[in-house]
Formats: C-alpha cells, structure tokens, sequence
C-alpha cells in the first residue's frame, strides 16, 4: 500500500510505502515545482523498474549477475488510449540474449497489471 500526503508547498506530496518516502511535485499555470517526479512519471518509473528487475531476473537465470540493464517508459496519453512505449537497452555483449530478456519484461507484474482493465472505487 502506498499512501500519499500532501505538503505545505503548492502541489508537493509525500509518499510513503513502508519506510520508504519520495516526493513528487508538478508545475501547473506557473505554481507548484520540480521537488520529485511528476504524477505520470510514476507511473513510467514502475513500469520501468519492475521491466529493468525482470530483464535482471532473465540474465540471472542465463548466468549473467552483473550486467547493466536499461529500460526507458515514456507514457503517451491520448484521447481514447494510453500507451506506453519502452525501450529496453543493453550493452552490445547482451544482444544474443534479448530475445529470452524480450520474453521475460513482456510478464513483468507491472505490466501485466496495466495490461488488464482498471477500476477505481473507494475502499
């Protein structure tokens, strides 16, 4: 569970998963900041995160432990779809081994989980 608590400051908020705390901010009609990530951008970073630690996961289970991953989300909101475009990058000695790496982001959880139809209701 996460929990988010707004800030003194125009449209900062903390949020706080476990002992775990970030800030996030945007900028609208000229107030607010750049303190933390924007609310979108949160979203593009779990995709990102949890795309980076299966492509990890892929590369361990090849034998590979200390190789550096990349994944870059940029999130596209349009007016009847959202779409999230990804970009998986790995050093030129990785490359044989994208397709099994391909295969495995493609299950990511949060992936999976933005795959499916949301709802949203009060606890």
């Amino acid at each position: 569970m996460v929990e988010a608590v707004a800030l003194p400051a125009p449209w900062q908020v903390r949020v706080e998963a476990g002992d775990n705390v970030a800030v996030a901010d945007t900028l609208k009609a000229g107030t607010g900041g750049s303190a933390g990530m924007r609310p979108h951008e949160l979203l593009e970073a779990s995709l990102a995160t949890c795309m980076t630690i299966s492509a990890r996961m892929a590369l361990a289970d090849l034998g590979i432990t200390d190789a550096e991953v990349r994944v870059r989300v940029h999130l596209e909101r349009e007016e009847a779809a959202t779409r999230f475009r990804y970009e998986l990058l790995l050093a030129p000695e990785l490359e044989a081994q994208r397709p099994a790496i391909e295969e495995h982001i493609a299950r990511s959880p949060v992936r999976s989980t933005l795959s499916k139809p949301l709802t949203f209701e009060p606890a």
